[in-house]
This record gives C-alpha cells, sequence and structure tokens, in this order.
C-alpha cells in the first residue's frame, strides 16, 4: 500500500485513541494530514480493510468515525512494524532500560523525557506485567538502574487487569501516557492489550 509512514501513523492512532472513535477531522489534527489528504488515505485503508467506517447520525452530509480491523493480520503486522520503529529511534532508552525486557509484557516511556530530555525533572515509564508475583523483581532493576541515572526514575507498575481498568474509569492520566508514550519493549503484548481495551 502506498504512503506506508501515513498508514503507520494513522493505524497507531487508532490504535492509541480508544477512548473515543476517531473522525476525519480529529485525525487531521493528530497527524498532521490536510483533510482532503487524510479522506483520501482513509478510503484507501478502508479498501485494504485496515480500517472500518461507522456513520455518525442520519444528516444529509455523512459524517464518518474508524477504528481498527482487528480481524486482519496486516494491522497487526503493520502496528508491530510502526511501534518497534518508535522504540528504535530511542535508542539510548532501550539500553538503559535493557534489564526490564524479559521482566514486563510491555514497558512505555513516556512524558517530557521524550521530547524536551534537558528540561525534564524525572524519567517517567508505565510497566505492565500479567503477574503481580513480579513486581518485587522489576522493583529492585528499577533501583539498579537508577544508579545509573542523574534524573530520577518515576515508575508505576500494573498488572494487565489494573492498567484496563484504569484505563476504562477514564483515568486522563494514563490515557494520555498511552498515547504519547513510547513503548520501548513488549510492542505484540501492548497491542494485544490495547485490543482488549478497544473490544471492551
Amino acid at each position: 500500500m502506498k504512503s506506508s509512514k501515513s498508514v503507520s501513523r494513522v493505524l497507531e492512532y487508532l490504535l492509541k485513541d480508544f477512548s473515543s472513535r476517531p473522525t476525519v477531522t480529529s485525525l487531521t489534527k493528530e497527524t498532521g494530514l490536510s483533510r482532503v489528504g487524510a479522506w483520501k488515505l482513509i478510503k484507501r485503508m478502508q479498501s485494504g480493510k485496515l480500517i472500518v467506517l461507522y456513520k455518525i447520525g442520519n444528516g444529509k452530509t455523512s459524517a464518518y468515525s474508524m477504528g481498527l480491523n482487528w480481524d486482519n493480520p496486516l494491522v497487526w503486522k503493520n502496528l508491530a512494524l510502526c511501534l518497534t520503529e518508535n522504540a528504535l529511534k530511542n535508542q539510548r532508552w532501550l539500553n538503559v532500560f535493557a534489564e526490564l525486557k524479559n521482566k514486563l509484557d510491555f514497558l512505555v516511556l513516556y512524558g517530557s523525557i521524550i521530547n524536551s530530555p534537558r528540561e525534564a525533572s524525572d524519567i517517567d515509564v508505565l510497566g505492565v506485567v500479567s503477574n503481580k508475583s513480579r513486581f518485587v523483581e522489576i522493583a529492585e532493576s528499577i533501583r539498579n538502574i537508577q544508579k545509573t541515572q542523574i534524573k530520577k526514575i518515576h515508575a508505576i507498575n500494573f498488572t494487565q487487569a489494573e492498567l484496563r481498568q484504569e484505563l476504562r474509569k477514564p483515568n486522563m492520566a494514563f490515557i494520555g501516557a498511552i498515547k504519547k508514550g513510547i513503548v520501548l519493549f513488549g510492542q505484540e503484548k501492548f497491542i494485544k492489550f490495547m485490543e482488549s481495551v478497544a473490544r471492551k
């Protein structure tokens, strides 16, 4: 499919903006695409069965919201590639938190450390596991990593069930972390988790 970067941006946006059904208007604001460009891309993605369109209202002028077509394996592959590429652009943080890679389902780096690392007062990370029994081990790893960092690491750890509950409340702080954060590790588990949130 043409415009693969734009396709990936739209898919990632739809993955992370689970708290609402995005429209063409919201998509243009988030991605920087023009309205005409966004609509052409959406129609192409719909024909490729990457997304599903939902008609809003019964007026003469049709409006649509959209969602991911979770039944299409290409959606999963595109998302995994996109999230992995984003992580690789942040090699510094992959190296810093490498000790956690096999202890978490997924790890999200978020907050001001992403866009303003010099000005950021701390390093915000959100760790998610399937089993609470790993919390002690993860906390010990964070303490070890902290010894190598000048800025304070602010780590929040949840089980998948706990984070799902926070997102559905909705807890806007964690919704913001998911929408703007970078998934450093566990991209495929993150996608599966987000599907479970989206399907409710």
